[in-house]
């Protein structure tokens, strides 16, 4: 596999996208989200797709650029950080990443609302600062 940069950038457009419409709903507040199901279903699909791209560009960097293929969503981010792509305090504020996106797709019915609204409002800030460590590393690369 060949890294694609603009590749890379349409992913990060599309997250751009997501997390502008999420941020429609950052005034949310935990109860309201937990009797909203309409809401929380509007957040939820939002997390699924922001965490589906992170993932994808995740894996296509490591396959592209390093020639390593990930097991795990958990690996994928792991490996970003320790092949410099992101860093060690981003990794450690998106681990788990993988791991709720598993518990939004198929845990339908035992979603805690409690753990959505936490993970909504941390995307809010941490899926940027992802976003930002990639354009920055996509630079860097391009500079040799």
């Amino acid at each position: 596999m060949v890294l694609r940069p603009e590749s890379i950038s349409q992913r990060l457009k599309e997250l751009d996208e997501i997390l502008q419409e999420l941020d429609k709903y950052r005034q949310i507040d935990q109860e309201s989200l937990r009797k909203n199901l309409s809401q929380r279903w509007i957040v939820e699909r939002g997390l699924i797709a922001a965490a589906a791209i992170i993932i994808d560009i995740a894996d296509h960097i490591l396959a592209g650029h390093f020639g390593i293929y990930a097991e795990t969503y958990e690996e994928s981010l792991k490996s970003l950080e320790a092949n410099d792509v992101i860093s060690s305090e981003l990794y450690d504020q998106i681990r788990g990443l993988g791991g709720f996106r598993n518990i939004l797709v198929y845990s339908y019915l035992g979603i805690d609302p409690d753990q959505v609204y936490e993970n909504f409002q941390k995307g809010l800030l941490v899926f940027p600062l992802f976003a930002h460590e990639i354009l920055e590393w996509l630079d860097a690369i391009a500079k040799g």
